[in-house]
């Protein structure tokens, strides 16, 4: 498996992922696809990242991490999609803990968490709290002395 940032455009194979996320009724793909096109939103601000998951150079997987636009210094977890061959293998794990590595600088991290994904989420450490339009909260906790 290997990451990729994504930067100057999405991955050439988006569509196909893409396109299994919306077969399966997740339509923020489409919504990443119309804000990178807009340039609304690129990943490319401090603290912020969006990563492909690769496998056999086949597109894996997707997410990323922006600015929370409602949370003052917190970052949220955003567009993050595996696609149903490549579920279980981890992969969403390894983009997960890469971009909580990017937001080491934040103090909180946020997500909406879909109900099948809330698990996924739980063991990475995101604790509940639904509010601000988020589902669950991350904080950084300190290095034990």
């Amino acid at each position: 498996m290997r990451l990729q940032r994504v930067i100057d455009e999405l991955p050439t194979d988006f569509d196909t992922i893409r396109l299994e996320a919306r077969a399966e009724g997740h339509k923020f793909l489409d919504r990443l696809a119309n804000v990178w096109v807009s340039g609304v939103i690129r990943f490319d601000r401090p603290g912020e990242a969006l990563l492909a998951a690769y496998s056999d150079e086949i597109l894996a997987a997707i997410g990323g991490i922006t600015i929370d636009p409602v949370v003052p210094d917190a970052l949220r977890m955003r567009r993050f999609y595996v696609r149903p061959a490549f579920r279980r293998a981890g992969i969403g794990r390894e983009i997960a803990q890469a971009l909580l590595k990017i937001a080491r600088s934040a103090p909180v991290v946020t997500v909406n968490a879909a109900i099948k994904s809330v698990p996924f989420w739980e063991t990475l450490g995101f604790v509940p709290q639904a509010r601000d339009g988020h589902t669950h909260i991350w904080r950084e906790t300190e290095p034990k002395r």
